[in-house]
């Protein structure tokens, strides 16, 4: 399934949208200088946090898109969540399960190579907008309500492992 991508530009503003939703075009070193930050605040819950906010943004853009595009199936809408995170040059992931949960793997991960090339290796995982992309994911294919899932980093690129992989499970 090819995502269908609409990228436009309001020539008043410069704002860039996709599918009609704002975004915002991005390095690796903003990502990771934004990871960084909720590592910083773990004390007062910035990596959930951050994680929950971009559930709620994902969801709503997912949300549009299977309806304008009629993506009733759950492996047409996981195959869409993938794309939109490969579209938005976050890294390429791969989904695998069902509405009680499941694994997802990134071959390639920009918020992990980002920390790396900025700081080196760290000793835990550090893809917090990641868990919150797959969050989204799965409760929109699903048809679940926000927070249906907890998304755990079992294995990250940043701590030199060769993928980042991810266990889903439903709440």
């Amino acid at each position: 399934m090819a995502l269908k991508l609409e990228f436009t530009m309001d020539n008043e503003t410069h704002r860039h949208a996709l599918n009609g939703h704002g975004v915002v075009m991005h390095s690796h070193h903003y990502l990771a200088l934004i990871t960084k930050l909720v590592e910083d605040f773990s004390d007062i819950g910035g990596p959930q946090i951050l994680c929950e906010v971009v559930e709620e943004s994902m969801r709503t853009i997912l949300d549009d898109y299977f309806l304008v595009n009629s993506l009733s199936s759950a492996e047409d809408r996981c195959r869409a969540g993938e794309e939109y995170f490969s579209t938005f040059g976050l890294g390429k992931m791969h989904i695998a399960g069902n509405e009680n949960g499941g694994e997802v793997q990134l071959t390639s991960s920009h918020i992990d190579e980002g920390w790396a090339m900025k700081w080196g290796a760290h000793s835990k995982p550090v893809n917090h907008l990641t868990r919150g992309f797959i969050s989204a994911i799965f409760s929109a294919a699903f048809n679940k309500p926000p927070k249906s899932y907890d998304i755990n980093e079992t294995a990250s690129i940043v701590t030199g492992q060769p993928e980042s992989k991810f266990i889903v499970t439903a709440l």
